[in-house]
């Protein structure tokens, strides 16, 4: 499956609209795209516009794109959205757990799968692991995939898998003079994707855009700062008892 210059279906008028690429499986490569990127970046939406436009595309429409080839798709799956089933007494991880389980249990080498943030209804360690093995198991299936997700401990994962591919949605990063609370990043989305993986997700940038009182937004920065120093000082001082040197290990961090 290769996109080239495609637009979201609904939005083709907008002149503004930033066309994507998108490739897998392409000429024997990888049919898994792990994506990464800031919150509001444009990962959902350019996973819909690919559902779309495959379906478009095997109903004959023009779609907005410079080209498309593609061998037949036999079904799309999708994990995309957080939502619970109040009437059936079912959580928001269990309704995300039941379609994984669909997909798993149901596709096949020729289908379409978008998995969106799996995971992010429970705890971050139960949410990864399940992540991980997940997104292991689609590569093994073969399936076409677009997997985004927040969880960067994935990329590292993953780094000898040739089946998986990384890409993010790019921005423009920039840092405001730091004080004891550290930096403020106001960061510019570029929605286009782009190879390798964020560095992080930016979410203290889309609490400024959400109204969040400054304050707030400067006391979290400074929490997740002490997390990040206390997770890589863990690191640091497993690497001694496993036989790797300190200094390899910061170098991996």
């Amino acid at each position: 499956m290769y996109l080239v210059n495609g637009k979201f279906p609904c939005v083709t008028s907008e002149e503004d609209f930033i066309p994507n690429d998108t490739k897998l499986g392409e000429n024997g490569g990888a049919s898994l795209l792990l994506l990464t990127g800031p919150n509001m970046g444009g990962k959902s939406t350019l996973m819909r516009q690919l559902g779309l436009l495959v379906i478009m595309a095997q109903m004959g429409c023009i779609i907005p794109a410079e080209s498309l080839e593609l061998t037949p798709v036999d079904r799309i799956f999708t994990r995309i959205g957080a939502q619970d089933d109040i009437m059936s007494g079912e959580s928001t991880f269990f309704v995300e757990l039941c379609e994984t389980a669909s997909i798993l249990n149901n596709a096949s080498v020729h289908s379409l799968v978008l998995v969106d943030e799996l995971g992010r209804g429970t705890s971050t360690y139960d949410g990864t692991a399940i992540a991980a093995a997940v997104l292991q198991e689609l590569s093994r299936m073969k399936c076409r995939t677009i997997f985004s997700t927040h969880y960067h401990t994935l990329v590292g994962s993953i780094k000898d898998n040739s089946g998986i591919a990384l890409g993010h949605m790019s921005c423009m990063v920039e840092s405001e003079e730091e004080d004891e609370n550290g930096k403020e990043e106001t960061v510019t989305f570029l929605y286009k994707l782009a190879e390798g993986a964020c560095p992080k997700s930016y979410g203290f940038n889309a609490a400024r855009l959400a109204g969040i009182p400054s304050h707030i937004i400067r006391s979290g920065s400074a929490k997740a700062k002490l997390l990040e120093e206390q997770a890589s000082n863990r690191k640091v001082f497993r690497s001694i008892f496993t036989g790797v040197s300190p200094a390899d290990a910061i170098a991996s961090l």
